[in-house]
């Protein structure tokens, strides 16, 4: 009975020991957290300019991640200081720094380029040796140094190709200053200036507006002439108004007092009938007055 109360002890005891050496762990392991992520921060703001964060902290970076993964694997650890409130500082903090790395594509630096060779160490022995030629040939840069520029720069583009873009960020500051040494500083760059095609544009540009206005003008006058057309042709064709009105008069019975009533000769005109008339003597006279006088009627 004593040894069984022992024994229970004995666990108790283990248990306590065991639980406060993983609190020390964990506590430990905070610690030296605390610290690795101090160091990374601190080599990425000395090594912000010029841009040599992924080489230049890659220690620095890698230590931070293998005990941030120890602490995460750690149950203990794990139940104290992960998800236990809506900040979560600790992994907010790592996820904060892993992801400056992530931004920068420094893996890019890393990988390993056709060659089995990593494209950082590629890339520093060309511009290594393109400075190196820079140096030494001081007021005769642009002819000597051509060929090494023209190597780094190739090498470079054909980098940026096949990452769609994602190269690493040491790299690509390190190109853009060269380039802006080599074209500003050194003005190596010498672009060609093309009269003829600068003339052939000119051209297209001046034509351009004129042809629009003169094709716009066309069509306006022809929609015009059309018009017109449109508009005489039921004027040629279509008898007249007054035309037709004259004619659909005529047609017409008159209704004048001419027509309707036979004209009555005045009493001027009987008395002479009577004086041709009243003669006996001679008909002949009587016939002629009578015709005289209905031609004047008429």
């Amino acid at each position: 009975m004593c040894s069984y109360s022992i024994l229970i002890k004995i666990t108790i005891l283990l248990f306590v020991v065991h639980h406060a050496l993983a609190e020390n762990i964990c506590d430990k392991y905070l610690r030296e957290l605390a610290q690795k992520q101090s160091l990374f921060v601190q080599c990425s703001t000395l090594h912000s300019v010029p841009v040599s964060l992924c080489i230049g902290c890659k220690e620095q970076f890698t230590d931070m991640q293998v005990l941030y993964s120890h602490m995460r694997e750690e149950k203990n650890c794990t139940e104290k200081f992960f998800d236990k409130d809506r900040i979560n500082i600790v992994s907010t903090t790592q996820s904060i720094l892993t992801g400056l790395w992530t931004k920068a594509y420094c893996d890019d630096c890393f990988a390993n380029n056709t060659d089995a060779s990593k494209n950082s160490d590629i890339f520093d022995t060309k511009s290594r040796k393109l400075e190196d030629c820079l140096r030494e040939n001081k007021g005769k840069e642009c002819v000597l140094c051509l060929t090494d520029y023209l190597d780094l720069n190739g090498f470079y583009v054909d980098l940026d190709k096949n990452n769609n873009g994602q190269v690493c960020y040491d790299m690509q500051d390190s190109m853009n200053r060269t380039r802006a040494h080599w074209s500003k500083d050194l003005n190596c760059c010498h672009r060609e200036f093309n009269m003829l095609l600068f003339l052939i544009t000119c051209g297209i540009v001046v034509l351009l507006p004129l042809l629009f206005y003169s094709s716009t003008y066309a069509l306006t006058k022809r929609q015009e002439r059309y018009h017109d057309i449109l508009t005489e042709e039921p004027r040629y064709n279509a008898p007249s108004t007054s035309a037709m009105a004259s004619s659909s008069v005529a047609d017409l019975p008159s209704t004048s007092s001419t027509a309707t009533c036979p004209r009555v000769p005045s009493k001027k005109n009987i008395i002479n009938i009577e004086e041709y008339t009243s003669s006996d003597d001679d008909d002949e006279y009587a016939e002629a007055a009578t015709t005289k006088i209905r031609n004047k009627m008429a």
